[in-house]
């Protein structure tokens, strides 16, 4: 099935577009595929050979839900620009719930929801949607819209640490906070490094450490797709991703509901 896109509609690609255009975060997937990014020297140690298969890696992504406008029957609602198709993926439901309120209010007869869909998923959906367009000059990108706060947080870090600004816009795409050495959670498969994508959860952990041990733990950032790398480099299952705040918002919001349908073709 071809990509529908209901955006002959001028009010939704002018009112969207204008939020692109104020860079509101750089593009963490191309074509469906997590792009490369900063992994500074030294934050993570490399790994032997015998990694863990990607997909399980890549499915370490599903506590962390992304909100995607899509019309009324589910199909996200990518922005046509020069050269490409642009989907934002929000982090936050407040961000994705004040362009559907700025669409709404342009348009009240317009047909937009807001859809959570976990990462993982997400990322696979943007590379069927690419193999179905028929323009295959103007691909499907989706910028990752995170937290303002967090972003502020990982340069503050990454400039700590020496890297140059243009390091930090280079690579830095999506941050992802750990320890150095790593805070570890038990989990039913033993303990388990920990990487946060909220700074606020990293700190509010290690708040729950005695003192010394606390003191003794270094925060460190380094973008998702550098993470999900060694993630997969490592020999064993090694490490987990602290669910985010939205994750258990709608975890608890969807107790005893049905499960929701992601976002159609």
């Amino acid at each position: 099935m071809t990509c529908r896109h209901p955006l002959t509609r001028a009010s939704l690609g002018r009112a969207l577009g204008r939020q692109i255009s104020r860079g509101l975060a750089p593009t963490l997937m191309a074509a469906g595929v997590l792009a490369a990014g900063l992994l500074p020297t030294g934050l993570l140690n490399a790994q032997p050979a015998h990694a863990i298969p990607e997909a399980e890696a890549i499915k370490k992504l599903d506590v962390i839900p992304v909100f995607v406008l899509t019309d009324d029957k589910g199909v996200p609602l990518p922005i046509p620009r020069d050269k490409s198709l642009v989907l934002p993926l929000y982090l936050e439901s407040a961000k994705a719930n004040e362009q559907l309120a700025m669409l709404r209010k342009g348009n009240p007869n317009l047909k937009v929801q807001v859809v959570a869909v976990p990462l993982n998923v997400m990322n696979t959906k943007v590379a069927e949607l690419n193999k179905q367009l028929k323009d295959k000059t103007k691909p499907l990108v989706a910028p990752v819209v995170g937290n303002d706060g967090d972003r502020q947080q990982a340069v503050s870090l990454l400039k700590a640490q020496g890297l140059s600004e243009k390091q930090i816009n280079e690579g830095l795409n999506i941050p992802v906070f750990f320890t150095k050495p790593f805070l570890s959670i038990q989990t039913p498969d033993g303990p388990r490094g920990v990487f946060y994508l909220s700074y606020q959860e990293l700190q509010n952990s290690l708040a729950k450490l005695p003192a010394a041990d606390r003191d003794k733990l270094k925060p460190q950032v380094a973008d998702l797709t550098a993470v999900l790398r060694e993630i997969i480099k490592s020999p064993q299952d090694s490490y987990v991703i602290f669910p985010t705040p939205e994750y258990f918002r709608l975890v608890q919001e969807n107790k005893g509901k049905p499960a929701a349908k992601p976002p159609a073709n």
